[in-house]
């Protein structure tokens, strides 16, 4: 059913949205600060649930985004993965999901659990031991992406709608190498001592990944995108600086030096302390980190990411995702915003946002208070 309100829905006045009002941010081209919250999980959360803001409910992400009078972000991955010659097996029920995959070298298994918040919680990796490896390997290599414009298309009237606010395309690369054995086959805790006891083994893994992660990366480039993502949820608690030396710095800059060839700029998503990670990402050439944000919920705030990064990339970030929860203080979320909005304008190509992403539980008024105050300082 049509929501009868959406042809009503117009940005608000705020001079920044112009056609190219997103790519502008990450080219330090604003007059000014500008807010740009990263919507994709709670939108995603709510409005499978059903759980919108009455305000919003039914409305498109490119919707709310118009209504609130910040740019729309919305990454799409125009891209699927196959594994052929690969047998995937998924079951699921209430409380818990298994996918197993058959290699010749055997199967190997994932599983979920239903936890407390409703979303699915991985409670085991495919790989448990070094004999895991030999499978893991297989299904490695039978990877491929696929290029699929037609998850662009899916946007739909998402996608007809950013065109309309006036925002540029933003195109999703799959994890880096490092990140992804990690995230979906070892594990943080069992697959960083596998790495310490198989070097050359994960070391394979990775290699493999990387050659088909960086023929992707030029066939995406190819499509001119404004920004790419890199969607690494980097985080120092588990990946060291060491590790990023040695597994990721030149991963990224081979993708950075294929989108510059193009005119793209690549993002990359973090997600937690992050400060002894700033130097080898500044290194690599990466344009822009999703995330940056000070203590306690990181390690780096504007002012101490600028002076470790120089002035090259650009910062995004700045609010604590706390400070958009009821648990907060409206006092101590307002000196959160004053802060983050200062150093922002001091740095002059600082974007504000929440840092990783808008959690699920954010207050809508808050949302609006932030963009209201970057739209019309005191």
């Amino acid at each position: 059913m049509t929501n009868p309100s959406r042809a009503r829905v117009a940005p608000r006045a705020r001079g920044a949205l112009r056609p190219d009002s997103v790519g502008a941010l990450f080219a330090g081209a604003a007059a000014s600060p500008a807010f740009l919250p990263d919507l994709t999980l709670w939108h995603r959360w709510h409005s499978t649930r059903g759980s919108l803001p009455s305000r919003w409910r039914g409305w498109g992400l490119a919707e709310i985004c118009a209504d609130l009078g910040v740019p729309l972000w919305r990454p799409v991955a125009p891209w699927r993965m196959e594994t052929p010659g690969i047998e995937v097996r998924t079951t699921e029920n209430a409380a818990e999901r298994l996918t197993q995959w058959t290699a010749l070298s055997g199967t190997l298994a994932a599983r979920w659990t239903r936890g407390p918040d409703g979303d699915w919680w991985q409670s085991e990796y495919p790989v448990k031991t070094a004999d895991d490896l030999a499978a893991a390997l297989q299904i490695v290599q039978a990877r491929r992406y696929v290029v699929d414009l037609s998850r662009v298309a899916e946007g739909g009237a998402e996608g007809a709608a950013a065109t309309k606010l006036g925002d540029l395309p933003v195109l999703e690369l799959p994890l880096r190498p490092f990140s992804d054995i990690l995230h979906t086959l070892l594990g943080w805790t069992e697959g960083l001592i596998l790495l310490l006891e198989e070097p050359e083994a994960i070391g394979r893994l990775i290699g493999e990944l990387e050659a088909k992660l960086q023929a992707l990366a030029a066939e995406i480039a190819r499509m001119r995108p404004a920004l790419v993502l890199s969607p690494d949820n980097l985080d120092s608690q588990f990946i060291s600086a060491a590790a990023f030396e040695g597994h990721m710095r030149e991963s990224y800059r081979t993708t950075a030096d294929t989108m510059h060839a193009a005119g793209a700029r690549l993002v990359v998503h973090v997600g937690g302390p992050i400060r002894g990670l700033l130097p080898g990402l500044a290194a690599s050439g990466v344009d822009a980190i999703e995330g940056v944000c000070g203590a306690p919920q990181s390690d780096a705030g504007f002012a101490e990411a600028r002076r470790i990064c120089g002035p090259r990339l650009t910062l995004w970030g700045g609010i604590a995702q706390d400070c958009l929860l009821a648990s907060q203080d409206e006092k101590g979320f307002e000196q959160e915003v004053a802060r983050a909005i200062a150093e922002a304008a001091i740095d002059g190509n600082a974007i504000i946002g929440a840092a990783d992403r808008v959690p699920v539980e954010a207050l809508p008024e808050r949302l609006e208070m932030i963009a209201r105050r970057v739209r019309e300082p005191e």
